[in-house]
C-alpha cells in the first residue's frame, strides 16, 4: 500500500513537471511569435512600403488586442477550462503568425491593413496564455511549489528573447 502511494506521488511529480516543460516550450514559442516582427520590422516596412507611422500602428496592434482580451480570456478559461482554451489559442496564434508571411500577396494598399489585422489577431489569440499558465500551475502544483513553477514558465519569455533575437 505505501509503495503504491509513493509510486503515485512520483508519477504525479513527473507528470506535473512534464506539464511545466510543455508550458515552458509553448511560452517560448509564444514570445518568439511576438518578437519576430520586431526583428524583421525594418525589412517588412521596406518590402511593404509602410511608413514609420504605419509600422507604429502595426506594432501597437498586438498590445491593444492583448490588453482587450485579458479579462475575457480569463473568463473563457474559467468557463471552458485551460486545455480547450489553450488549444484554440495556440492554434489561432500560430495561424495568424503564419499568415503574416503572406501579406505581401495583397496589393500594397492592403498590405498594411492586413499586417495590422494579423498582429491584432495574434495579440487577441495569445492573451489567454499567461492566465492559462497560472491556472495550470495552480491545478497541478501544491501551494509550496507554485512560486518556483511560475518562475520557470515565466523565464521562458526571456529564454525566447535570448534564443531568437539577433
Amino acid at each position: 500500500m505505501i509503495l503504491d502511494t509513493v509510486d503515485e506521488k512520483k508519477k504525479g511529480v513527473h507528470t506535473r513537471y512534464l506539464i511545466l516543460l510543455i508550458i515552458f516550450i509553448v511560452t517560448a514559442v509564444n514570445y518568439a511569435d511576438r518578437a519576430t516582427l520586431s526583428i524583421a520590422g525594418t525589412e517588412v516596412a521596406k518590402e511593404l512600403q509602410l511608413s514609420a507611422v504605419s509600422m507604429g500602428y502595426i506594432f501597437s496592434a498586438f498590445g491593444w488586442a492583448y490588453l482587450l482580451m485579458q479579462i475575457p480570456g480569463g473568463w473563457l478559461l474559467d468557463k471552458f477550462g485551460s486545455k480547450k482554451v489553450y488549444t484554440y489559442s495556440l492554434f489561432f496564434w500560430s495561424l495568424f503568425t503564419f499568415l503574416q508571411g503572406f501579406v505581401d500577396m495583397f496589393p500594397l494598399a492592403w498590405a498594411g491593413i492586413s499586417m495590422f489585422f494579423m498582429r491584432f489577431m495574434l495579440g487577441f489569440s495569445e492573451a489567454p496564455s499567461f492566465p492559462a499558465n497560472a491556472r495550470i500551475v495552480a491545478a497541478w502544483f501544491p501551494t509550496k511549489e507554485r512560486g518556483t513553477a511560475s518562475a520557470i514558465f515565466n523565464s521562458a519569455q526571456y529564454f525566447s528573447l535570448a534564443l531568437f533575437s539577433p
